[in-house]
């Protein structure tokens, strides 16, 4: 037998996972593993062996010198490299082949900035701004659309279900942060590869995935992390560990977070500090005054999440796979709205999410062929639970108003890649989607344990479903043109029974049934190794969901959303250029437009029920709105990244954002800001590594918008935002200074340490109801074996 190579990082001396290691006499290669180990062999008595790495320079030895020192240091690339990308059309392509704009996070980079949720990771890309209303969110806007119109994707299935919501939405938060192996956003339509709700963009998460041995060895590994930060009190800690054989692999995780209430920083508007908060004292709801403004009481809260994935490749060309995940957290204060007064008193005593409960159980399976229909085929069979519930008493009452919400339902996913020369590739696939809906309501007077069963949120008992069928196309004209261009066939179905026992709706049920063809054409041309030309046409839909139709809620003081039967599909048309130029090898210069225009939009709108424009809700007169095709929307604009490489360990990374997103108002004559387009952002820093140590020193930015510049339905929020001279709210900019830092203590071991927010700036993001962390000083130890 030959010797069993380990490859590691010159620098930082960690190994190096995915390096080719092949020999042309003989014909033979071989990958290393997540230890950077490879068998050698089948090529014994190689005069050259090859070690090829995406980040590194190659390199080669004869297989005699590595039987004497089995081990090979490659030292990174100083120039920046281009990307592989899985997004844009589910199969890993290069990024210079792909017109589509696509960020790419890696989990060095996680580890690095230490985030707190998949938001968090998100959000410290530079390219993805999120909105959260209470510390325990994360609401992602891409390109001036959110919520149902931003599609989550984990390990190839589809998060978003029947009542994913128009509003801000905090889903994405499910997702272990801690687990992720990669994550990439797709800005913009992916209708063609995804289907409906990904008009905005796509956020798709690949978490650990199993690891076979490749030799007659058992593979063991694994990874733990410990992580302190001061401005939430956050601990976190996360185990994983992993076993493989050569036909038999499993990985498992978990994952704990503990948020105390958030401190806020000290330089800033004071309409941001909280000032009072709710608290029963001896059974009396009282207004208690905060002896530290800084301290946003009643924010905290806990997460945890576990992971299981089990594969096997019974023979060389299929893998099939089984994996489980389950996340959940604590209640969840509804900080926004625990800051709002109704005559000079709380409005409430409690506002709560019930435990965000998420499970997914999947099946698994990737075929590979040499002939026949297809090169590759993976086929996804998924089963999703999710559960949620909104929780509030007024402010003097004893009544909790509970509406609880569970939707299960099943996904089918099938993918398939047909290899048709070295330079055309077949892409098509279908998906199947079907979601139950479970809704109800009640309200209980704490003190007599009274119970009033109240309308739920939903219409129990809906149902709805989506399906599509796709077929696209990627072909190298040349050897510096490439066409990608495809076209996607959906339809959906969705029911509903109102119960009209305890709120008059204006029918006693509902069925929809929608259909869209939407497609994608795009061009990519390099017309030398440092350039990279790009345009693409897209479209994207959204079909009306449970959400849409069907719900009953208070969206704000004085005002009620009711269910509308009439909705129909929303569709989306964009178009995006892109230039990217590599200069001197060391400076990567990149700058993507779009224009994108959204119709038949699905918006809230003054409506009736019975006549009338105003009934009352949960003892308020409220102003009636439903969701209406009312309205079209345009957003565009653009996104700047630089990144250099600039010698002697020196690195600089800029993003600007920049979008301006308008909708048609109520009346349909005017244009109004669009409420999910924020105003200008992004972050710029230097970083400097040298062997062990990494260090990066950064800002991150926005602008804001005054009082004429917010949406209609922000400029109703006042608690929310700052007030200025003339009282009316508004959102001042802002910008943090931050330093991050980690050092390899050894090959195994890293520890990191920073601090966040280093002036203590007091701000809160565009439309966000809790003010950021102030300075926050973050420790973590990460261990991998």
């Amino acid at each position: 037998m030959g010797p069993t190579i380990t490859v590691l990082d010159d620098g930082t001396g960690t190994p190096i996972e995915g390096v080719t290691v092949f020999s042309k006499r003989p014909a033979a290669s071989v990958i290393t593993d997540v230890k950077g180990h490879a068998p050698l062999d089948a090529m014994r008595g190689a005069d050259t062996i090859w070690f090829k790495h995406v980040a590194h320079e190659t390199m080669w030895a004869s297989h005699a010198t590595l039987s004497a020192t089995p081990m090979v240091r490659l030292t990174m690339l100083t120039r920046p490299l281009p990307e592989f990308t899985m997004s844009a059309n589910r199969w890993e392509q290069e990024d210079a082949r792909v017109p589509d704009h696509i960020t790419v996070i890696k989990p060095r980079d996680i580890a690095f900035n230490n985030p707190g949720t998949a938001a968090d990771v998100l959000q410290q890309s530079g390219e993805v701004f999120v909105q959260k209303s209470q510390q325990g969110g994360g609401s992602p806007m891409l390109r001036g659309f959110a919520a149902n119109r931003a599609l989550i994707v984990v390990d190839g299935v589809r998060m978003n279900n029947a009542i994913y919501r128009a509003g801000n939405l905090q889903n994405v938060i499910s997702v272990d942060a801690s687990s992720i192996e990669r994550a990439e956003v797709v800005h913009g339509p992916g209708a063609m590869t995804y289907g409906s709700d990904a008009i905005g963009g796509v956020m798709d998460f690949h978490l650990l995935r199993p690891r076979f041995s490749n030799d007659s060895s058992l593979l063991f590994h694994g990874g733990a992390m410990a992580r302190y930060a001061t401005a939430a009190s956050e601990q976190a800690g996360h185990l994983h560990l992993g076993l493989g054989g050569g036909k038999l692999a499993f990985v498992g995780s978990a994952s704990f977070n503990r948020f105390g209430d958030l401190r806020a920083g000290t330089d800033g508007p004071s309409d941001y500090q909280r000032l009072w908060y709710s608290e029963t004292i001896n059974g009396v709801d009282s207004q208690v005054v905060n002896t530290d403004p800084e301290l946003q009481e009643q924010s905290g809260y806990d997460n945890m999440a576990f992971m299981g994935k089990l594969a096997w490749k019974p023979v060389s060309s299929l893998e099939i796979g089984a994996n489980v995940y389950y996340s959940t957290t604590s209640e969840v204060p509804r900080y926004d709205r625990l800051i709002e007064l109704r005559n000079g008193a709380p409005r409430s005593a409690e506002w709560y999410y019930g435990p965000q409960e998420w499970m997914m159980a999947s099946f698994r399976a990737t075929h590979t062929a040499k002939k026949g229909p297809w090169s590759t085929a993976r086929l996804i069979l998924s089963w999703q639970d999710y559960a949620e519930s909104r929780n509030d008493r007024n402010f003097g009452s004893t009544r909790l108003r509970t509406q609880a919400e569970r939707v299960s339902g099943l996904y089918t996913n099938l993918d398939l890649e047909k290899e048709l020369s070295a330079r055309a590739q077949l892409l098509y696939g279908a998906e199947f989607v079907s979601n139950d809906v479970e809704s109800t309501g009640e309200r209980v007077d704490q003190e007599t344990g009274e119970l009033e069963v109240i309308n739920s949120r939903y219409p129990n008992g809906s149902t709805w479903s989506t399906g599509s069928v796709y077929l696209g196309a990627m072909h190298d004209l040349t050897e510096r043109f490439t066409v990608s261009a495809g076209a996607r066939f959906s339809w959906s179905s969705l029911d509903c029974v109102f119960d009209t026992t305890l709120f008059p709706y204006p029918a006693t049920s509902t069925s929809l049934n929608n259909s869209a063809l939407t497609g994608n054409l795009g061009f990519a041309y390099r017309p030398g190794t440092d350039w990279k030309l790009s345009l693409d046409f897209s479209t994207g839909f959204r079909a009306p969901n449970v959400d849409d139709i069907g719900k009953v809620f208070d969206s704000e003081p004085g005002a009620v959303i009711v269910p509308n039967p009439d909705l129909s599909a929303e569709y989306a048309y964009n178009a995006e250029a892109g230039i990217e130029k590599v200069i001197a090898q060391r400076v990567r210069a990149g700058v993507t437009g779009f224009y994108s225009v959204l119709d038949n939009a699905m918006v809230r709108r003054p409506y009736s029920v019975n006549g009338q424009d105003s009934i009352v809700y949960d003892g308020d007169l409220s102003a009636v709105t439903a969701i209406q095709n009312a309205a079209q929307a345009i957003v565009y604009g653009f996104v700047i990244a630089v990144e250099a490489k600039l010698g002697a360990g020196f690195g600089v990374d800029v993003r600007y954002n920049w979008q301006h997103g308008v909708e048609q108002d109520d009346a349909n004559v005017d244009d109004v800001p669009l409420r999910h387009s924020p105003p200008p952002f992004g972050q710029a820093g230097i970083s400097w590594q040298r062997k062990k140590v990494r260090l990066n020193l950064y800002t991150q930015f926005s602008d804001g918008f005054d009082f004429a510049e917010l949406p209609p339905s922000e400029q109703a929020k006042t608690p929310i935002y700052a007030v200025d001279a003339n009282g009316d709210p508004y959102a001042p900019s802002w910008y943090t200074i931050n330093l991050k830092g980690s050092y390899q203590i050894t090959k195994g071991l890293l520890a990191s340490a920073g601090v966040e927010n280093i002036t203590d700036q007091l701000y809160r993001p565009y439309s966000s109801g809790i003010s950021a962390p102030g300075r926050n000083f973050i420790l973590a130890l990460r261990a991998n074996f």
